[in-house]
């Protein structure tokens, strides 16, 4: 039977399924680590080095890192010796196993004496979530065997800088009806189904599932439809897009027990799915007097490294890219971009989904800048992706640009375009000096201005050439 390990728990919490392929799925259906999952890991390891180098005493056990038992035996030992802080204990119970960041001693009673230990996990966000707290519990069950009894707290070291405390009674029960469902799974006697939920865009697994779900057309490539949702659809006897489509809003809504707002988009989009157009959604006016920016940056760490647009004014369209070479130079591109944009007046700046607006904000405080340039980002930056979203129905299972240009027919130079792979691009330019690298970094930077250009010539164009386009609104 497969172990099971916290972060084994914590993610089941989300999605049993992907117990279930942990345990049966082939090995093949995993997609590879992209660069820039690869570089987030390596960060967490070094923030967490860097944490661990401020707690004194602090040991960890030494093993090879394949025979469990012995190192369990070793971290026993060390327990046994009494030290304030053991790094990366290694766990087992029966068929768990695993290495919380952290054990704490703590003054208490327990089968080591006066003293007790707690485990501690370190997080790089800002309060404590579900996992944190499923993650907890895990750990504390398999102490039990060496202490005597289940730890009922916890703790999060926090990126804030505080241990957070987590009280872990109440998450007991739940853990323990989660590891069941795990353990009939691993026994072939329960049998999960894939359905989206928020871990997917992680998730190893999820290529496969979604060749799954295009192959049944299945409800989960509808919009908003994931999770908790999908298994309404389902026990509606609603387990396909085009069941959906055939049916009304009111009519989904008495079957899902789902809210008429919810039904009105579900219907919308199974609509689009079924004749291949989007469906338009409300009142449409696109803007046409003023210079309109397409833009996007790119980060690395806390540093803005890129400031890439697209200026479109009736005939004329120009490209222009603001790069750091190193990021010690991010007020000056910062200072660039503003100048670049103060040349007009009046403008509107499309960014795809709001992510260049806190950034706006931060690098106004850090450096200041053209007035004249940040009044277009302050008053004038509106967020292309929920323009869009507003506005009509796609057939997309969801509404990130890299979902929403191909669809349009807009596809990236590089296959494995991202902004966590840019990060790992910009990275290994900083340290080889590789030209090449840096093209490639340009190149997708623009690519992702691009197709948000397309988006909007694509859109453009088809109200144009459908004088009576597919409209389908509901009163809410």
């Amino acid at each position: 039977m497969r172990p099971i390990t916290p972060t084994a728990i914590a993610s089941s919490s989300k999605c049993l399924h992907s117990w279930y392929l942990d345990c049966f799925g082939n090995p093949e259906w995993k997609r590879k680590w992209e660069e820039g999952e690869r570089l987030q890991l390596q960060r967490g390891l070094e923030y967490e080095r860097k944490l661990i180098s401020q707690l004194p005493g602090l040991v960890e056990p030494s093993w090879d890192g394949w025979d469990w038992q012995s190192g369990h035996d070793r971290t026993r030992s060390l327990m046994e010796e009494g030290h304030p802080w053991i790094y990366q204990g290694v766990l087992l119970n029966g068929h768990f196993r695993g290495k919380p960041d952290l054990l704490r001693k703590i003054d208490g009673s327990s089968n080591l004496g006066s003293y007790t230990y707690l485990p501690i996990e370190i997080k790089s966000h800002n309060q404590i979530i579900m996992k944190d707290r499923y993650q907890l519990v895990s750990s504390a069950m398999m102490l039990e065997p060496i202490l005597g009894s289940i730890p009922t707290r916890g703790g999060v070291w926090l990126n804030t800088g505080e241990v957070a405390d987590a009280e872990l009674g109440k998450d007991t029960i739940v853990v323990a009806g989660l590891i069941e469902k795990m353990q009939e799974i691993s026994g072939g006697k329960l049998k999960t189904e894939s359905v989206r939920c928020g871990e997917c865009r992680r998730c190893l697994w999820s290529t496969h599932c979604e060749d799954e779900w295009n192959s049944l057309d299945h409800v989960c490539l509808l919009y908003g439809i994931s999770g908790k949702t999908a298994m309404r659809f389902k026990r509606a006897g609603l387990s396909s897009w085009k069941d959906v489509a055939v049916l009304t809003p009111q009519e989904i809504s008495e079957r899902t027990g789902l809210k008429m707002k919810s039904s009105i988009s579900a219907f919308q989009h199974a609509l689009a799915r079924q004749t291949g157009r989007p469906v338009v959604r409300g009142d449409i006016r696109f803007i046409d007097d003023i210079p309109i920016y397409f833009y996007d940056i790119e980060t690395y760490g806390h540093d803005v490294y890129l400031h890439g647009l697209i200026r479109i004014f009736g005939n004329e369209r120009e490209d222009q890219q603001f790069i750091a070479r190193d990021p010690s130079k991010e007020g000056d591109i910062w200072h660039q971009f503003l100048d670049y944009l103060s040349r007009d007046e009046k403008a509107i700046v499309y960014c795809w989904s709001d992510y260049e607006r806190p950034f706006v904000k931060i690098l106004k405080e850090k450096h200041g800048g053209n007035p004249k340039g940040l009044v277009h980002l302050e008053t004038n930056l509106v967020d292309q992706c929920n323009w869009v979203q507003e506005r009509f129905a796609l057939p997309v299972k969801s509404y990130s640009i890299k979902s929403v240009a191909p669809y349009f027919g807009f596809h990236w130079d590089a296959e494995d375009a991202g902004g966590l792979n840019s990060e790992a691009w910009y990275k290994e330019w900083l340290e080889t000096g590789d030209e090449s690298t840096l093209e490639k970094i340009l190149r997708y930077n623009l690519d992702d201005v691009r197709a948000m250009e397309e988006i909007d010539r694509a859109l453009r164009k088809w109200i144009l050439d459908h004088s009576s386009p597919l409209k389908i609104s509901y009163d809410l």
